[in-house]
């Protein structure tokens, strides 16, 4: 039987936790430890593995996983950190990869094959629980970013920020690992779309991913522009499985659009603009 795996980090406080909160809900069945690792067995398909570097820098992790405990790994869900220069209070979520240059684990012009399902349905879980909970956080998705980019199997990272503080928050880690666990037992009959322009925290993509039937799977932030090409572009919908591909207009160039168009028309994948998107696709619910 295939294994659905959360990975965690002993060096990153997010990551341990969110593994003890999601301890709290489902209680272990068996422990094994193999050398750096350890897997905590929650049920026949799920389980935990703990490894202890850094998990943007855990490149064919599910390659290593798989040797390592002699089983077949359906998804892995990285249970992060996040960290940003504004320290705001953020618990987000984005599939792992590099454009061009890498500056922080993978390899370059790589990318992980992403899960866009299990993301859909934690963002619609996640925004609910923080309003129960009643969090001070926001959500967001971010563009596709940081290592490791060598990675198999379905996969995204699901990440509490910015600060120490907030690594440590037991509240907001216990709506995290909730999600997470709902988020895999979701639909799985989402529209899945690639996403060209805005910020490094794509604010048309995160209203479409909470509004619509849209799935995101990577998304392409402005200032990764010099660094997208065609051929790329063409790897990136193809390891997505995308069926479409949505373009925040107001931060695209026409360079890029006129790229864009051309990879979409060749694939025959449709395109559309984020204004069309929101009235094309349905309301989520």
């Amino acid at each position: 039987m295939e294994r659905i795996v959360v990975l965690c980090s002993r060096v990153d406080p997010a990551s341990m936790n969110i593994k003890e909160r999601i301890l709290e809900i489902v209680k272990e069945k068996r422990v094994d430890e193999r050398g750096d690792m350890k897997m905590v067995e929650l049920s026949d398909n799920l389980c935990i593995v703990e490894i202890g570097e850094r998990l943007i820098y855990a490149d064919n992790i599910d390659k290593k996983i798989s040797e390592t405990f002699n089983i077949n790994i359906k998804e892995i869900i990285f249970a992060s950190r996040h960290t940003s220069k504004d320290g705001r209070k953020l618990l987000s979520c984005h599939v792992s990869g590099n454009v061009s240059t890498a500056d922080y684990g993978g390899r370059p012009y790589s990318l992980a094959k992403p899960s866009p399902h299990t993301m859909k349905n934690y963002s619609l879980s996640l925004v609910k629980k923080i309003e129960e909970y009643c969090l001070d956080y926001t959500f967001s998705l971010e563009a596709t970013h940081h290592g490791p980019s060598e990675i198999r199997v379905p996969s995204a990272f699901y990440e509490i920020g910015s600060t120490e503080k907030e690594w440590r928050d037991e509240l907001a880690a216990r709506a995290v690992a909730e999600s997470i666990l709902e988020g895999l037992k979701g639909k799985r009959d989402w529209t899945v779309a690639i996403g060209i322009g805005g910020t490094h925290y794509v604010p048309r993509q995160t209203e479409l991913e909470l509004s619509t039937t849209l799935a995101f799977a990577h998304n392409f932030a402005k200032y990764t522009f010099e660094g997208l090409d065609e051929e790329f572009l063409k790897k990136a919908i193809k390891t997505s499985e995308a069926e479409v591909v949505i373009i925040d207009e107001k931060s695209t160039v026409s360079k890029i659009k006129n790229m864009v168009s051309r990879v979409c028309d060749e694939l025959g994948v449709k395109l559309y603009k984020s204004k069309q998107a929101k009235k094309e696709f349905a309301p989520v619910g």
